[in-house]
């Protein structure tokens, strides 16, 4: 059932978008109100006329009891995807959200979804620096055997691209897992990533299945290390995940019931197994769901709790203050990992969390970005500073050593997210970015540094050796390993520069799990009743998340929960 459906009926009934008190403001441009603010906008009318406050619900008290075979924690992408999963399996299912809204950080999240899929990536080339990137990984001394194997696997992957003469884009499930778990500094349990990475093009396929249709070709996002994020073709966010997992419980009436505005607060035990939990809604109501089979926290990370960042932080010498801004939702708490380490879960990596470097430099929001993550990076004074490819934790740490923690993304006309409508690939309007000094325009690339404060000598400069290294691409002072067609800098005007700052984005740490996602207790040993998928465990990502992999691990996760509490 989808109680969803309340949002907009409450907006109907009331005659105003502030409904249950809620602001919403971090989902302006995905949640169910900023749609209905910009559909009065583009009618032409005043949306303070559409503001009241509505009255707060009438308060109740007492304790209602509900059953269900699988209860879950969390209404976001991996919440849903076990919720489908396990009900598909058969089971009840209910799900309890703390906020008004499905959705989570999923729902604001950019929408990669990294699979090793050679059909959409075929537009990328195996260029002689990819392939030195891929040998490099291949040469490595194993640490381990699982890692041995994989290596060998890709060497003979490899060899069947080179004797069939390939020139496209190389990449395996192997490939990405041995990528992964390098790029997390080899602390994440190798095991769940080869788990994730081989079960992600299948997730995309069964996505496509539900009605989820992808864009054709591939590209590198920020931090993603290689050319296989997949993303939506009619939906500007992570709210497209949202809405087809939504439209498959409707569709298929699926035995699911959601229960948005409940907070859960413990978990049930009895005789050392989980069986269901302590909720509290927003009315005041007490609920205590039973669970017969099994309990799936997929709450999320801690990346809005100010007090828990800091207080695990092991990578940001305790600076993530709430003096930095963070991409996630407010509702990001890490209220799940609490319950779990009440009952005894193993906690891991939780001080490994990441930060973001193309966000808006005022708000933390990652929807501001006029051309694609991976075009050139310049500082104030005009010069390239980092390989834009590289690791998400590295180009933080060299954004935050620039003038005032900024830095800006430019690009040409060509390599701009702006469509037909003046609107980048989150729906938000350019001219608004202007006003608000988060984007500038130039016809020339002089009059864009003279608009954006960025000395206008020094960037003629780095664009002009930029467009050489796109010519003859080798030698690039910060490794840069390749300049693709939409990332050149010789295009036409007019020429654009968005202000970026790094915030908090990803909490690695949380929940210590085993590969069918049960919740391990201090000791290694399952936690019967209990499991946990998405940003909420730990183990997967390491010391550094590689961009384009949240949304795949949530959903793959969230599926193998659902499958196994259903059993």
């Amino acid at each position: 059932m989808r109680e969803i459906k309340v949002i907009p009926e409450e907006i109907v009934k009331n005659q105003s978008v502030n409904v249950n008190n809620v602001s919403g403001a971090t989902l302006t441009s995905f949640a169910i109100k900023g749609a209905v603010r910009d559909a009065l906008k583009e009618a032409g009318i005043n949306v303070k006329d559409f503001s009241k406050q509505v009255p707060a619900p009438e308060k109740l008290s007492g304790t209602v009891e509900k059953r269900a075979q699988v209860v879950i924690v969390g209404a976001g992408g991996a919440g849903l995807s076990a919720a489908v999963a396990a009900a598909e399996a058969g089971a009840t299912v209910i799900v309890v959200e703390k906020s008004h809204y499905a959705g989570g950080n999923t729902s604001v999240a950019g929408g990669n979804f990294n699979a090793a899929d050679l059909v959409r990536s075929s537009k990328f080339e195996l260029t002689p620096q990819r392939r030195k990137i891929v040998e490099s990984i291949l040469n490595e001394k194993p640490k381990n055997e699982l890692q041995a194997e994989l290596i060998a696997k890709v060497k003979a992957q490899l060899k069947a691209y080179d004797d069939a003469k390939g020139t496209k884009l190389f990449d395996s499930p192997e490939f990405h897992a041995l990528q992964t778990w390098k790029g997390g500094d080899y602390q994440g349990d190798l095991g769940l990533v080869y788990n994730l990475t081989m079960k992600a093009p299948q997730m995309e396929k069964d996505l496509e299945k539900m009605g989820f249709v992808w864009r054709k070709n591939s590209e590198q996002v920020m931090g993603s290390l290689w050319p296989r994020a997949n993303r939506s073709a009619n939906y500007a966010s992570g709210v497209g995940f949202i809405e087809t997992f939504l439209n498959e419980i409707d569709k298929k009436k699926l035995p699911v019931t959601l229960l948005l505005n409940t907070k859960a607060e413990d978990l049930l035990v009895k005789d050392g197994r989980v069986v269901g939990v302590k909720c509290l809604n927003a009315n005041g109501q007490t609920y205590i769901i039973h669970a017969s089979k099994g309990v799936i926290l997929a709450s999320g990370g801690f990346g809005a709790n100010v007090d828990m960042r800091v207080h695990y932080d092991t990578i940001w010498d305790k600076k993530l203050g709430s003096n930095v801004n963070t991409t996630n939702v407010p509702s990001i708490q890490g209220d799940g990992i609490k319950m779990a380490e009440k009952v005894g879960a193993k906690l891991v990596q939780m001080g490994n969390i990441q930060l973001l470097p193309t966000t808006d430099a005022y708000t933390g929001s990652s929807n501001s970005k006029v051309n694609i993550s991976t075009s050139v990076f310049v500082n104030k004074d005009g010069k390239r500073f980092v390989n834009e490819t590289g690791r998400r934790d590295t180009i933080s740490k060299a954004a935050l050593h620039q003038r005032d923690k900024q830095f800006f993304i430019i690009g040409t006309s060509e390599a701009s997210q702006i469509d037909k409508n003046g609107r980048n690939k989150y729906g938000v309007k350019l001219e608004d970015l202007v006003k608000q000094k988060k984007a500038f325009v130039g016809n020339t690339w002089e009059e864009l540094a003279q608009k954006a404060g960025i000395n206008a000598a020094n960037l003629k400069k780095t664009v002009e050796e930029w467009n050489k290294f796109c010519k003859d691409p080798k030698d690039d002072p910060f490794g840069r390993p390749s300049c693709d067609p939409e990332v050149r800098l010789d295009g036409h005007p007019p020429y654009y520069a968005t202000i970026m700052s790094p915030s908090v984005h990803h909490t690695m740490g949380g929940i210590a799990i085993n590969k069918n996602t049960q919740v391990l207790d201090k000791n290694g040993k399952v936690i019967p009743g209990l499991f946990a998928a998405g940003e909420v465990t730990g183990g997967i990502h390491g010391a550094n998340r590689v961009g384009g992999n949240a949304v795949p691990d949530a959903l793959v996760y969230g599926r193998v929960a659902g499958q196994e509490a259903a059993k």
